[in-house]
């Protein structure tokens, strides 16, 4: 065992510790001090400054995707809510200082989903809580502090992607997203973003046009892995995951960490991506400030 962490799991009648989990000699996140660790987050500084993302390829342990799939997919079958909705890149039905070109752009997204609430016990909770992690983000993008998400069901997602389903352009609230990759598709489910296409002080409409129109030539590919982490700069680089082919769903996680210690969603927001407006009385704690 590391010492000062007992992460403990207990999946399929096995029990796991972190270590078990993660690969912590790759990526030795809860020994900032040691020189493996430095390196590492010096390494990922500069991947985030030149590209406004960085990732940890192989952060999961062999097979352990496998597994949390696994245990995912059992959840998926009895609990999960079916999101499916048209939508413009914005995710907002507030049009008003939208171009009417941008506003009336009809995208689609589909897709099953669980919340933190119902994921309570399963592997990748287990990874969320996971203080070390937290930290490693927050020393890396170089923010004064960094919190796991206050709201309950949002905090953390799941999201399983069958044949047909997609998630279309769209730019995140937050300014960066942080996701693993639990299961590939037979084919299709790439990831594809458009790294710096806005900032807070230019909406840049022209070049979100471009984008929607098919004319970006700087639209970048990335294939699905399973067992990869992936940060990266959501609020500035619109982004999708292509429509998924075949009978294997496409499933990742969705790790959200704030800025701010109590931030929440509203119960509009919940009902739209969960079709409920307050978490289940059960497995509901563990959210927010480690």
């Amino acid at each position: 065992m590391r010492a000062g962490i007992d992460c403990r799991i207990v999946v399929g009648g096995m029990t796991f510790l972190i270590e078990d989990i993660l690969d912590l000699e790759a990526y030795p996140l809860d020994q900032p001090d040691h020189m493996v660790c430095d390196e590492l987050m010096s390494e990922k500084q500069r991947n985030w400054q030149a590209e406004g993302a960085f990732s940890l390829s192989a952060f999961l342990r062999p097979g352990m995707a496998d597994r949390a799939a696994a245990e995912l997919t059992a959840l998926m079958n009895v609990d999960s809510f079916r999101h499916d909705e048209r939508h413009n890149i914005y995710f907002s039905d507030d049009t008003c200082e939208i171009p009417p070109a941008l506003a009336s752009t009809q995208l689609r997204t589909s897709n099953w989903t669980l919340t933190c609430d119902q994921l309570g016990g399963t592997i990748i909770r287990t990874i969320y809580e996971w203080p070390p992690l937290c930290e490693f983000i927050r020393r890396v993008l170089a923010l004064p502090s960094l919190h796991r998400m206050a709201d309950p069901m949002a905090c953390l997602n799941v999201m399983s992607y069958g044949e047909g389903d997609c998630l279309d352009w769209h730019f995140d609230r937050a300014e960066f997203a942080v996701t693993l990759l639990l299961q590939a598709p037979e084919s299709g489910g790439q990831f594809e973003y458009r790294r710096a296409l806005r900032t807070h002080d230019n909406p840049n409409y022209d070049g979100v046009q471009m984008l929607l129109k098919g004319k970006d030539r700087n639209v970048r590919k990335i294939e699905p892995t399973p067992g990869n982490l992936s940060v990266f700069a959501g609020f500035g680089s619109a982004h999708r995951v292509s429509p998924i082919v075949g009978s294997r769903p496409r499933m990742m996680a969705v790790l959200s960490f704030m800025e701010e210690p109590d931030f929440q969603y509203g119960p509009e927001d919940r009902m739209r991506f969960y079709g409920r407006s307050s978490p289940q009385s059960s497995n509901s704690d563990g959210a927010g400030t480690p």
